[in-house]
């Protein structure tokens, strides 16, 4: 994620497979990269493009009833994932639709009913991935993901419309899963973890949770431990889970900032890490997108790897990841080579998958920036929306006490007015909204020390839940337990 771009006014800690989505490789008319790289707008195909390692799906991957999907159920003469299959008119801004490093899966290549993007985006004959592509009841993307009667694909299976294929054209791996219930796990949302009542957090103390049982949450980064080929050697999460987290009573929550650590490993820091003397040192604010395109497929299994050695710990409560701050980067001019919107949503779709697919448990929230203009807003969540990315609610940073809009000093006159507010952002989302006060010092924790009327409001405009990930401020506790009696349910 490129998530130390975020705010612009903090500085980040340093702390903080290959799953197919859809049948096959994808296409359409927006294709993204799929949850192994699939084509964006005009994804391209290559010789004989394939999906993921062992074309996506778990040891019951299955793709449609048909085996065909979109209008016609074919793209280009052979259309599939080339060696680098990209997506997008310039592919720009975030991790990267373009199908993955290598774009290469199953044997055969994947045409997939849902390549992920496309409106019609369809496979061959019997269009779908590798060996085992998977399609699942739902997969993420396409309309309806479907692959062949046992998801195999033909040894010149097309793409879709736009005939990309790339990566997505079977992901998953040793991590992926599918089966009967789809390669994205449940298609239920879970957009209460905490329960009905308002929740607090804290990031997780230096000690131990003893004496915090005030709390309903605690948050952890992961993971610092990224090697520079992608693989983990160690969770660090995982520990958490086990030795601090199980004994108590809270809900974990991991800050998912996988895309930026993984990123550090390879030389490039954030956007305010860069000494003055090299200000232009490569960083995630300007080469984020360039390093995710190059790296889409690795990202993947690094989460779907993540995720299910999580799982292994902490198989039953739920457990929330707040995926990559300041995702909507990966689309901005800044970037040397830019995702578009639609590649970004499906990057997001193919993480999101990743993580559900190897730990049902898992809930996942998709991040707001709060410097958004109102036309990026509108554009990020309405392709949130198009390809179906099965995100349970959305995180953001901000205050309680401006009358509703994230930052101090925002107005409906700004240029961001129409859109920077809470109850705007759950309008444009549909989903409810956990804040926190940026991780990075005090300066938006006026939620705590806010009267239970503010807070209501801000519940009423669809916050659920508020993490103070600073330095623990001695009358935390106090203020919010006195507040708790006071505060509507999060589940109206």
């Amino acid at each position: 994620m490129l998530f130390h771009d975020r705010f612009h006014w903090f500085a980040l800690p340093l702390l903080l497979g290959f799953l197919a989505c859809g049948a096959g490789g994808t296409g359409g008319t927006a294709g993204r990269g799929g949850s192994s790289g699939n084509g964006g707008i005009a994804g391209t195909g290559g010789i004989a493009g394939s999906g993921g390692t062992a074309g996506s799906g778990g040891a019951s991957s299955l793709g449609g009833a048909t085996g065909s999907g979109g209008t016609t159920g074919k793209g280009g003469a052979t259309s599939s994932g080339g060696a680098t299959s990209s997506g997008g008119a310039a592919g720009k801004g975030g991790a990267t639709s373009p199908g993955g490093t290598t774009g290469s899966g199953g044997a055969t290549s994947s045409g997939g009913t849902t390549g992920s993007g496309g409106a019609t985006s369809s496979g061959g004959a019997t269009g779908s991935g590798g060996a085992s592509s998977s399609g699942g009841a739902i997969a993420t993307g396409g309309a309806a993901g479907t692959g062949g009667t046992r998801a195999t694909g033909g040894s010149s299976a097309s793409g879709g419309r736009s005939g990309s294929g790339g990566t997505t054209a079977g992901t998953g791996g040793a991590t992926a899963t599918g089966g009967s219930s789809s390669s994205c796990g449940s298609s239920t949302l879970n957009q209460n973890p905490f329960g009905c009542s308002f929740a607090w957090g804290l990031s997780d103390p230096a000690g131990s949770f003893s004496g915090l049982d005030f709390l309903q949450f605690s948050t952890f980064w992961v993971d610092y431990g990224i090697a520079a080929d992608g693989t983990f050697s160690t969770c660090s999460g995982c520990t958490w889970l086990s030795n601090k987290v199980a004994s108590t009573s809270l809900v974990p929550v991991y800050y998912a900032y996988i895309i930026g650590y993984y990123a550090h490993a390879n030389g490039i820091v954030d956007g305010n890490q860069c000494p003055s003397s090299n200000p232009n040192c490569p960083n995630l604010t300007n080469d984020g997108a360039t390093f995710v395109k190059a790296h889409r497929s690795a990202i993947i299994q690094a989460y779907a790897s993540y995720a299910k050695q999580s799982y292994a710990v902490w198989p039953t409560k739920p457990l929330v990841w707040l995926l990559e701050g300041d995702f909507v980067q990966f689309t901005d001019s800044a970037q040397s080579s830019p995702l578009t919107m639609t590649e970004v949503a499906q990057l997001a779709a193919d993480i999101t998958c990743a993580i559900k697919g190897n730990m049902p448990n898992a809930v996942v929230a998709v991040n707001q920036s709060t410097w958004n203009s109102d036309q990026v807003t509108n554009s990020y969540w309405s392709a949130m929306k198009s390809v179906g990315v099965r995100y349970d609610f959305a995180w953001t940073t901000g205050v309680a006490t401006n009358n509703g809009f994230f930052n101090t000093g925002v107005t409906a006159s700004t240029y961001n007015g129409a859109t920077a507010t809470y109850a705007y952002l759950h309008q444009v989302s549909g989903k409810k909204i956990f804040v926190d006060d940026g991780c990075g010092g005090n300066t938006n924790e006026d939620w705590s020390p806010s009267s239970a009327s503010t807070l209501n409001a801000r519940i009423a405009s669809g916050v659920m839940a508020f993490n103070h990930c600073a330095s623990l401020a001695s009358n935390y506790q106090s203020l919010t337990t006195a507040l708790k009696s006071q505060l509507n349910s999060t589940c109206n």
